[in-house]
């Protein structure tokens, strides 16, 4: 696909690409960003760009996939309290340090699904296909690895 193509094709989706990622995003800055990676990412995939049937459907689906991914990336981050007690510091690395003995002690496997889906925030299809697990029995063994480390912590 040739730059002007893309541009005939793709950018007068532009507005209904940022109408839905307000909707979902609530920012205006965060809604622009995301259009714009969203270009950035069909851009980078313009050799297949001629297999997709529906232009705007593939688009729309895209881009609430790339806002679903922002907000779950949202939640991930901690926001740092200012109001800290001095008695909570100890209290809280207490815990993050019996949380860390309990994971060193997890088999090797089971800690490498942890960090894909904790550290990475991979989703359970891109783990399954990275290790080639159904996603049934990823739900599975992540319910049996909460359940371990709950009762060790």
């Amino acid at each position: 696909m040739t730059t002007d193509e893309f541009i005939r094709s793709y950018l007068p989706l532009g507005d209904k690409l940022y109408r839905l990622a307000f909707h979902l995003l609530g920012s205006q800055e965060e809604a622009e960003d995301a259009v714009q990676d969203l270009f950035i990412k069909v851009w980078g995939r313009k050799d297949d760009l001629d297999r997709v049937n529906s232009l705007q459907a593939w688009c729309l689906t895209l881009m609430r996939n790339l806002c679903i991914d922002r907000l779950r990336a949202r939640q991930r981050t901690v926001p740092l309290e200012e109001n800290i007690t001095e008695e909570e510091v100890p209290r809280r690395s207490l815990r993050i340090r019996e949380t860390l003995s309990a994971i060193r002690v997890l088999p090797p496997g089971s800690r490498e699904l942890l960090r894909m889906r904790l550290i990475e925030g991979l989703s359970y299809d891109e783990i399954s296909q990275k290790t080639g697990f159904s996603k049934v029995a990823l739900r599975v063994a992540f319910h049996r690895l909460k359940k371990q480390l709950r009762k060790k912590i």
